[in-house]
C-alpha cells in the first residue's frame, strides 16, 4: 500500500484584501555589438586622422589670426614711425625755410643800407622820373629829402624835368629828420612816400604772416593725421 501523507493545514494569516505584488522582470541587457579587430583598428585610425586634420586646421586658423594681428600691429607701428619722421622732416624744412627767409631778409637789408650809403639818391631820382611824366601838367610838385641831398638832387632832377616836359613849379625841400634814401613827393591832390623803415616793417610782417600760415597748415595736417590714425587703431 502506498504511504499516506498528511494534508497541509490552512492557516488564516493570509490577507486576501491586499493586491498581489506585481512580478518585476529584470531588464534585458543590450547586446554589445562586436566587430572584427581589423575593422576596429581601421575606424580608430580614420577617427584619429579626422581629429588630426581638425586640430591642424584649428592651429592654422589660430596661427593665421595671430600673424594677421602681428602684421596689423606692425603696419600701424610703421605708419606711426613714418608719420613721426615726416613730421620731423616738415618741422626741419619749416625751420630751414624760416632761417633762409630771415637770412635773405637780413642780407637784403644790409645790401640796401650799403647801396643807400653809396648812392642815396638813386631810388629818389628813379621815383621822381616815374612821377614827372603823368604829373607834367600839375601846377606844382614838392620833393622832400634829407637836407644834405638837396643840392645834389636838384642837379640830377633838372634834366629830367626838361625831358618829361614838366611845366609846373618844382620845389625841393630838405628835412632834418628824414633818413637818406627816403623821400616824400607831394602834388595838389596826392603824394608818394618812400620810407625805408616802414617798408622793412611791412616786409617783415608779410614774412611772419606767411610763415605763421605755413605753420598753421602743418598743424592742421598733423591733427588730421592723428585723428585718422586713432580711427584706424579703434577699428
Amino acid at each position: 500500500m502506498g504511504r499516506m501523507t498528511n494534508p497541509a493545514k490552512f492557516l488564516f494569516d493570509v490577507d486576501f484584501s491586499e493586491p498581489e505584488e506585481p512580478i518585476v522582470e529584470a531588464p534585458v541587457e543590450p547586446e554589445i555589438p562586436m566587430i572584427p579587430v581589423a575593422e576596429h583598428e581601421s575606424l580608430l585610425a580614420a577617427a584619429r586622422k579626422v581629429a588630426f586634420e581638425e586640430g591642424r586646421a584649428e592651429a592654422l586658423k589660430d596661427l593665421t589670426g595671430t600673424q594677421e594681428k602681428l602684421l596689423t600691429d606692425e603696419v600701424q607701428r610703421l605708419v606711426q614711425v613714418c608719420t613721426n619722421v615726416l613730421t620731423q622732416l616738415d618741422e626741419e624744412q619749416a625751420k630751414q625755410e624760416k632761417d633762409a627767409v630771415s637770412l635773405a631778409f637780413l642780407v637784403a637789408r644790409r645790401l640796401c643800407a650799403h647801396l643807400l650809403a653809396r648812392q642815396p639818391l638813386a631810388e629818389t631820382v628813379a621815383l621822381v622820373s616815374e612821377c614827372l611824366g603823368p604829373l607834367r601838367r600839375a601846377p606844382h610838385l614838392v620833393i622832400r629829402v634829407a637836407e644834405k641831398d638837396v643840392e645834389a638832387l636838384k642837379k640830377r632832377v633838372d634834366p629830367i624835368v626838361h625831358e618829361k616836359g614838366f611845366d609846373g613849379r618844382l620845389v625841393i625841400l630838405g628835412e632834418a629828420d628824414m633818413p637818406r634814401g627816403d623821400c616824400h613827393i607831394e602834388w595838389a591832390d596826392g603824394g608818394i612816400l618812400r620810407d625805408r623803415k616802414a617798408l622793412e616793417k611791412q616786409i617783415d610782417g608779410s614774412i611772419r604772416n606767411y610763415l605763421q600760415a605755413r605753420s598753421n597748415k602743418a598743424s592742421k595736417t598733423q591733427e588730421a593725421s592723428d585723428v585718422a590714425a586713432a580711427k584706424e587703431a579703434d577699428a
